[in-house]
């Protein structure tokens, strides 16, 4: 046995990361159980969610190093070795107030400690190889294999990529996955509800928060200095609910009237379900569906917390919903089951799990949701469509098929709470849709349209 200890924060977050790639696992989901579990001081809680985020964001700039510089191929590896390998030089390439000999030897040790003694030495010796010669790495030629390049360069899978350079061209594709690279802003709706933005931001800052307003949305508030929020007394109190701007845009546009009947048809985990209810003042009805009941779970304790009362969770298909209540609701809030491309930054891991077949499968799925959920609306209601993907066959590709088979639908204009300022999102948000994109808006990826249904759908 070696006389080192292992640095919990590292050992911790080799468990991530073997439960990610081994378990199918989500990273946040990892490390809110082991956090909350766990006895680790505030610094290497820091460290482990650093470690974790960025050995997954990183992931294919750190293998094309490792096979760079490694005598076994990636795909020949023990699968825990090349865990500890990325995180090994995750630590090299990112992280330099971490010295190169304590990644080693803390590598070599996250080796023993699993029992691999045997290849603690091929540890070693790869990542003394890459801190040797780290500043001389070469990527592909950007201008001649642009697509490579950036994928490499930025650590993005090559086909998303290419299509993003198809849409967006170099500059805009770059910006775009540079800014899926860094962590994701922690946004918080006021739960209007219990007290006003203003009120909030007082009461946060005097929790030792440093806040500020949202540009997009007037309940939101941007949190500058991270906290464990679940801690404070303002969130047990139901003061707030933890949720990105684009969500709340989302139920923004679709704009609900006190003492209505809206419909949500995937409803899990509830951020807009109670987003919906406090723009009714909680007044009306809402029926909140979906398919998995640990999520219907969620929004009820959501609806607790905060203080919502006028929710009603049905574990339901949407799908079979129109038997039931064929023309009955004002409004209709249609957020499907997605590929994620929009939160990659969120969860890193989906983009080495999604593939460019995966797209017109979700399509069709979500085409197929949209299509019988619609039947519950009446004339002259309501239906807004959204996804957290980037990509058109799930986003425009859906809502012309929509409108194509289901005629006694119109696009409505947006009716965005903030001011748009490219022109063609002012053009989009006319003909009734908007992408949200990271490096544009600072939103997580969103897409949203609305659609009114019309007298001749009778």
């Amino acid at each position: 046995m070696s006389g080192h200890k292992v640095s919990p924060a590292r050992d911790a977050a080799l468990r991530v990361l073997l439960a990610v790639e081994k378990d199918g696992a989500y990273a946040n989901l990892e490390l809110r159980k082991l956090t909350r579990r766990s006895t680790l001081a505030p610094s290497d809680i820091s460290l482990l969610t650093e470690l974790v985020y960025g050995t997954l964001r990183r992931q294919g700039t750190l293998d094309y190093v490792i096979e760079q510089h490694s005598t076994v191929p990636l795909s020949q590896m023990n699968y825990i070795i090349r865990s500890i390998a990325r995180l090994g030089v995750y630590q090299l390439l990112y992280l330099d107030r971490v010295p190169a000999r304590a990644v080693c030897s803390e590598s070599v040790e996250l080796a023993k400690s699993r029992g691999i003694h045997g290849l603690a030495g091929f540890v070693n010796a790869l990542l003394r190889s890459i801190s040797r010669s780290k500043e001389r790495i070469s990527f592909p030629d950007p201008e001649k294999e642009t697509a490579l390049y950036l994928s490499i360069k930025h650590s993005h899978p090559q086909w998303l990529v290419e299509r993003w350079l198809m849409r967006f061209g170099k500059e805009e594709t770059a910006a775009l996955c540079a800014v899926n690279n860094q962590p994701a802003p922690v946004v918080l709706r006021c739960n209007t509800l219990k007290n006003t933005p203003d009120q909030l931001m007082e009461k946060l800052r005097g929790e030792g928060l440093m806040v500020r307003s949202s540009a997009l949305i007037p309940e939101g508030i941007i949190v500058e200095k991270r906290s464990f929020l679940p801690e404070l007394k303002s969130f047990r109190d139901g003061l707030f609910a933890v949720q990105d701007e684009s969500s709340m845009i989302a139920s923004s546009v679709l704009n609900p009237l006190c003492g209505s009947f809206v419909v949500d048809a995937c409803s899990g985990p509830g951020g807009k379900t109670t987003h919906l209810a406090q723009l009714m003042n909680n007044e009306g009805r809402i029926l909140a569906l979906d398919v998995h009941e640990h999520r219907l779970a969620l929004v009820d304790s959501a609806c607790r917390r905060l203080g919502v009362t006028i929710v009603e969770t049905r574990h339901q298909d949407a799908r079979e919903l129109q038997d039931k209540l064929e023309e009955k609701a004002d409004f209709i809030l249609v957020d499907v089951p997605c590929s994620g491309l929009g939160v990659i930054r969120r969860r890193p891991e989906l983009r080495w799990r999604v593939e460019c077949a995966d797209l017109s499968q979700h399509a069709a799925q979500q085409l197929e949701i949209l299509g019988q959920v619609s039947k519950c609306l009446k004339t002259g209601g309501l239906l807004l469509y959204s996804t957290c993907s980037t990509e058109p066959e799930e986003n425009t590709g859906v809502v012309n098929s929509f409108l194509m088979e289901y005629t006694g639908f119109k696009a409505e204009e947006l009716a965005m709470p903030f001011h748009l300022v490219h022109s063609c999102d002012k053009l989009d948000a006319k003909k009734g849709f908007l992408q949200l994109l990271p490096h544009r808006h600072g939103t997580d990826g969103f897409f949203l349209a609305c659609f009114r249904k019309t007298e001749e759908s009778r």
